[in-house]
């Protein structure tokens, strides 16, 4: 229940951050995505946020099903938008409360300067085709059933946004403006 309290909580906060400044940014809930944002003129996302909430700090894994289920999902939507081959991608952001670890293809997929597309692919490519762990093994083939040109339109769009704040911790979090609206 945790989960899904900290997806609506994430997403009123991230709404009220965009709309002062576009005032016609929309959210959506549980459509493609956890949590999509669009502009009013179009019916597209130009984010689609999968939120991952753990109580107990620790790390991402490469391996897990937090990280695979996402994939999964947007090739799911990608598919529904016709976006996996062409067109304007959104944004694919994995916000979790775990830590993407140095030196893993999830690190080199953070906002942050060291960001490599290549790199992560290429890591990404190791994990996906392992025989290992069973609990992800449809979701990674979702992934190796695409085309390596689609492959790498997918991760170049992803975004991982680890150690986010415990849901606990959301309110301090807000910029003061929005604070203060309370």
């Amino acid at each position: 229940m945790t989960g899904y309290l900290y997806q609506c909580e994430l997403a009123l906060l991230e709404l009220a951050e965009r709309s002062w400044d576009d005032i016609t940014v929309e959210v959506r809930m549980e459509v493609l995505d956890d949590i999509e944002f669009l502009y009013q003129d179009s019916r597209d996302p130009f984010i689609l946020l999968q939120s991952k909430h753990r109580e107990r700090a620790g790390r991402l894994s490469e391996t897990g099903k937090d990280f695979w289920c996402s994939v999964a999902s947007w090739i799911d939507a990608l598919t529904v938008l016709g976006r996996l081959s062409d067109g304007t991608m959104p944004l694919l952001r994995l916000v979790t409360t775990q830590v993407a670890a140095e030196g893993t293809f999830l690190h080199q997929l953070r906002p942050a300067p060291g960001r490599s597309v290549d790199d992560a692919l290429a890591g990404m490519e190791k994990v996906a085709q392992a025989t290992e762990p069973g609990n992800t093994a449809n979701d990674r083939k979702k992934y190796t059933d695409l085309t390596p040109a689609q492959r790498y339109r997918l991760v170049a769009a992803i975004e991982i946004n680890d150690a986010s704040p415990l849901m606990s911790e959301l309110d301090s979090k807000a910029p003061s403006h929005l604070v203060s609206l309370r």
